[in-house]
């Protein structure tokens, strides 16, 4: 499976770029995902997901025993438990499992949103 920056850079078709160049138009289509994610959400929901993103123990556990109260038998938070050893950051899994879930449930057309951001970028770009 592509990473993000990987994803992003197929979507734009921009591999072929200077890595300079291609590290900011990156950074900027990072942005604009961020920004479709958060135009869409309440103020509740934007709350929820900063405490979520800011590791905020409670919330995280609050919210999955809620949500996803099995999640630690999911393959993709086992994969990302084994992947902390290696994560230059460790992060947290549930953190990382729970961002994830969260959006896929608060914002179930993310995917169509985050494809069209993307298009309408590289539409720019090709300017």
């Amino acid at each position: 499976m592509l990473n993000d920056e990987e994803y992003i850079v197929e979507a734009l078709g921009i591999a072929d770029w200077d890595a300079e160049k291609r590290e900011s138009a990156v950074v900027e289509a990072t942005m604009r995902i961020g920004n479709t994610l958060l135009d869409s959400l309440t103020e509740q929901q934007y709350n929820e997901y900063q405490a979520i993103i800011n590791d905020d123990h409670a919330v995280i556990d609050a919210w999955l025993d809620q949500n996803v109260p099995d999640y630690k038998s999911n393959p993709v938070y086992q994969e990302m438990e084994q992947g902390q050893e290696t994560d230059p950051e460790h992060n947290n899994p549930a953190k990382l499992f729970a961002g994830i879930a969260w959006v896929q449930t608060n914002v179930p057309d993310f995917q169509s949103r985050v494809a069209q951001t993307l298009s309408d970028y590289k539409q720019e770009l090709a300017v």
